[in-house]
């Protein structure tokens, strides 16, 4: 029997790490050989959680060929693993916008839900396949992450209702109070070059000819990005330049006042079109803006279809 190798996108978040976890270890419960894997680097907060519950980072593949693939929380091709056209695809399970081709028929499941992890303990519970102490708390925290602690926009009360049930069998007693402890894990800015800030938590697109990538970084508070701005517009500018990026963004999000600062490069007036609201310096301050799957990438994808 050939291995399954479950992994997410590129620059890997909690949710992507803790899904393949998961959903490899449904698969083998299911009588299938799957391997969690990831395709880059783990940033603080999902090394937080792997810790906390003391379960082993995923096998890093740097390319997938000739394996057979499932992808889980992403579908755009610009984000899938090296080789990806040389893989075997065989499932995908995602929670954004479908942006997905394949030759042959696969099995494709995705709901608009705040984390591909709601998704995956769904499957579980359906399934009547139980679940360890470790496996709900990776569900837990990847739910809590994606959510931004059930404030992100994307939030539904489906996830909040898994998330609840999850938190009884991992033993988390205080659902927000370590929904929080996850966040603070990733908030730090202290020792990181521009570039690494930008880059940690990036994702990729491309509408017709129009080429754009966007960071995120949660904080609990803005106090280190406006001490650092002025160096990432200069690395926003350099990297758009060199990578062809028609425009190059960083989200950095307050998830104590729930609102983002945008700093950017853009090759003409891209922001101010999409979300109706002058820019000074290459910066603005978007209040309420806390999700960039449903915030952030519709208006700019609606711009450049236009």
């Amino acid at each position: 029997m050939k291995n399954i190798y479950v992994t997410g996108h590129k620059n890997p978040d909690t949710d992507t790490i803790c899904s393949a976890i998961a959903y490899a270890n449904y698969l083998n419960k299911k009588g299938k050989k799957a391997i969690a894997c990831r395709t880059g680097k783990i940033n603080p907060e999902t090394k937080f959680v792997l810790d906390y519950f003391k379960v082993k980072t995923p096998l890093l593949l740097s390319s997938v060929k000739d394996k057979k693939i499932v992808l889980v929380d992403h579908n755009e091709k610009t984000q899938t693993p090296n080789d990806i056209e040389k893989a075997e695809i065989v499932e995908v399970i995602d929670h954004h916008k479908v942006s997905f081709e394949s030759k042959l028929p696969i099995f494709f499941h995705t709901e608009p839900l705040g984390a591909t992890a709601t998704i995956i303990a769904k499957k579980y519970c359906q399934n009547k396949i139980s679940f360890s102490k470790k496996i709900a708390g990776l569900l837990l925290s990847a739910i809590l992450s994606d959510t931004v602690v059930f404030r992100s926009p994307t939030t539904t009360s489906e996830d909040i209702k898994v998330a609840k049930a999850l938190a009884k069998i991992a033993k988390i007693k205080n659902i927000k109070e370590f929904g929080f402890k996850v966040k603070k894990a990733k908030s730090s800015l202290k020792g990181l070059k521009a570039k690494d800030i930008i880059f940690a938590d990036f994702k990729d697109f491309k509408v017709g000819k129009f080429r754009f990538g966007i960071g995120q970084v949660e904080l609990c508070g803005l106090e280190e990005i406006n001490e650092k701005k002025q160096e990432i517009i200069i690395e926003l500018k350099k990297s758009a330049k060199s990578k062809k990026y028609d425009l190059l963004l960083l989200v950095a999000t307050d998830i104590m006042k729930m609102g983002s600062l945008f700093l950017f490069w853009e090759k003409e007036n891209y922001i101010e079109k999409a979300f109706s609201k002058k820019q000074k310096d290459n910066m603005v301050y978007l209040k309420g803006v806390m999700s960039r799957k449903k915030q952030v990438v519709p208006p700019l994808t609606k711009l450049f279809k236009s």
